[in-house]
């Protein structure tokens, strides 16, 4: 949004919590919020809702705004409105933004990013999708509620999950040996799928049972669920909390969410570490010359 400034004094370093926030940081956030203004803007003509999560719902509360350590967005989706959104976004995202999932980038996870052309959020290592700077999206699905018909529906999720997103690591548990719900038979079938059909059987089995519990949460790339959990009630009276020079929304009981996931000191400033360490984020410089760069490098070391 032009004219618009989301971080204050956006060129000057400050001291935050202690912690240095150079004004490259305050740079790269900036990217973040348009791209956060953009989301929500087609978010309010669709009627969805993009939920502040982890890192970005603890420094909304305790910060009014980022963590000083922490470098990107975290948002969330029910399931049924992170569909609609991935089926819209072709047609209502355009550049400088870049609407990114496993469908336009084979091999990226079952989550969804927008990302910023001409920057650079990278893992130099990683060469094969669009690596500019990026919030996230992440869809959430349904909890076992401890009965034992959703504990078996959670075991058969996962393992597709797996065998989705994570085929080299199913594989070595059925060379161990492990306890698996998916027989051989269907394990071969669902292997010799395209991954972008592979991906559209696990995203219709979540979608299938989404309304077989109360609580919510995203099953991440570790074939495992994350431990932040939503109430499928709190996020249906949403609240928008302060951030930065915006805001950005939540769903009501946020501070029992931070305080299951965080823990019960979760208002205490404890230094921590981001969760994209290996990144490297530029405001200036674009992930493509970087890569070129990397590359012709490696090349002449080899």
């Amino acid at each position: 949004m032009k004219g618009v400034t989301w971080v204050k004094d956006l060129y000057r370093d400050e001291i935050r919590s202690g912690f240095l926030v150079t004004a490259h940081r305050k740079r790269v956030w900036e990217i973040e919020l348009e791209m956060l203004a953009e989301l929500e803007r087609i978010c309010e003509k669709y009627g969805l809702h993009a939920f502040a999560a982890w890192g970005t719902l603890l420094g909304a509360v305790r910060h009014g705004g980022f963590i000083p350590w922490d470098d990107d967005i975290d948002l969330v989706m029910l399931r049924p409105e992170y569909e609609r959104l991935k089926e819209v976004a072709p047609r209502e995202f355009s550049a400088p933004y870049f609407f990114q999932t496993a469908y336009t980038d084979g091999g990226f996870f079952a989550m969804a990013r927008i990302r910023c052309n001409g920057t650079m959020g990278m893992v130099p290592e990683v060469d094969y999708f669009h690596q500019g700077i990026f919030i996230d999206i992440h869809p959430l699905d349904a909890v076992p509620d401890g009965s034992a018909r959703m504990e078996a529906i959670r075991a058969y999720q996962m393992e597709l999950y797996a065998l989705t997103m994570e085929e080299a690591k199913y594989r070595h548990l059925v060379a161990a040996g492990a306890k698996l719900v998916i027989g051989a038979e269907e394990r071969a079938h669902i292997l010799a799928m395209p991954l972008r059909q592979r991906l559209r059987l696990y995203e219709d089995f979540q979608i299938a049972h989404f309304d077989d519990s109360q609580r919510v949460h995203y099953y991440s790339q570790e074939f495992y669920p994350t431990r932040m959990m939503f109430y499928k009630a709190d996020l249906a009276r949403p609240v928008r909390l302060p951030f930065e020079e915006t805001t950005v929304l939540a769903g009501a009981g946020y501070e029992k969410t931070l305080q299951d996931f965080f823990g019960a000191d979760w208002r205490k400033f404890i230094r921590g570490a981001s969760d994209h360490e290996g990144t490297i984020f530029s405001p200036d410089v674009s992930y493509e010359v970087f890569q070129a760069a990397w590359k012709k490098r490696h090349a002449r070391v080899q």
